[in-house]
């Protein structure tokens, strides 16, 4: 009789380990002076926070673009853990304000990167406190087209954060969702970035879950 084997368990298969690709399209032109510091400082903590919310369970990596005429890409695709803090030095308001230029190069540079990757998605955060006047690449059409197309993968989730704006103008000239748009005072930015921060902890919870592209991502998160 032959010998008993003991029989070989399988290990389990680790679940494969999304990547979250946060992108802040961040104003930087002359009126947001007022406040410079409380946006440096929302930012950095943001940072903080949201590389302490995907701790293990996700890939997350951060993309920050700023503008006022000129758009600049300090971060891309950077690793939370490896992050360098923004500061005066870094962050200087000044000059007009070329949003829609802002947007569609990191959409543009984000989809030339990974967009064909099924276990990646997108959280893409405009944060701006005046309206767009400086642009010579895109439009609202180009835009809105690009936001429109991304969102329907439900990979792609597209926010706005405003000052001083008719932010339901914003929401039919974008396609941005209005659950996907919040307003905020300048005096209040420091709330406006909690807020920012409490939401997209939650959206970063739901990509573990494996959620759709979210259309109500300032839901309960007030400014307090």
């Amino acid at each position: 009789m032959p010998a008993a084997t003991t029989p070989v368990i399988p290990r389990p298969q680790p679940a494969t380990r999304r990547t979250a690709h946060v992108a802040i399209v961040l104003d930087r032109s002359g009126s947001m002076e007022s406040c410079r510091d409380a946006t440096i400082g929302g930012f950095n903590e943001y940072a903080q926070q949201i590389r302490a919310t995907a701790a293990d369970t996700l890939d997350a990596r951060l993309t920050l673009t700023v503008f006022n005429h000129e758009i600049r890409m300090p971060l891309f695709e950077e690793p939370l853990d490896t992050l360098r803090p923004l500061s005066r030095a870094t962050y200087v308001p000044h000059g007009t304000t070329a949003m829609l230029d802002a947007v569609g190069r990191t959409i543009d540079r984000l989809e030339r990167r990974c967009a064909h990757d099924r276990d990646v998605t997108f959280l893409v955060c405009v944060i701006s406190d005046g309206y767009e006047n400086a642009s010579r690449e895109y439009s609202y059409g180009d835009i809105a087209e690009r936001i429109q197309r991304l969102t329907a993968t439900e990979r792609w989730t597209f926010t706005y954060l405003g000052s001083n704006q008719d932010l339901s103008k914003v929401s039919a000239d974008l396609h941005i969702p209005q659950g996907n748009i919040a307003g905020y005072d300048a005096a209040c930015t420091p709330s406006a970035w909690r807020r920012h921060t409490r939401a997209t902890e939650r959206h970063l919870r739901g990509i573990h879950q494996a959620a759709p592209a979210a259309t109500d991502f300032y839901r309960d998160s007030d400014g307090s």
